[in-house]
């Protein structure tokens, strides 16, 4: 099977959207928690580093396996179903 050079490029931008997605929520997430816990500083860094080594593989493979239901849900819940 041959890709075209549009399906590459669209690949490679939900790849990376995923990425991205899952790197900056991971981060933000597991800082949270730690601060919200109320984590020695001593020990801050070595927990968020821990915290996001073990959530990133997982929130980067949920979002390309959710993603693309939500973005059909999404376009479902927006769309004129005729109710107007």
């Amino acid at each position: 099977m041959v890709i075209s050079v549009n399906q590459r490029v669209a690949l490679k931008r939900k790849v990376l959207f995923a990425a991205l997605m899952s790197l900056v929520t991971v981060n933000i997430v597991s800082l949270s928690i730690l601060l919200i816990h109320r984590v020695p500083r001593a020990l801050l860094f070595k927990k968020w580093l821990t915290s996001i080594t073990l959530a990133w593989p997982i929130v980067f493979i949920s979002i390309l396996i959710i993603a693309p239901w939500l973005f059909r849900l999404t376009e479902w819940l927006v769309k004129d179903h005729g109710n107007s």
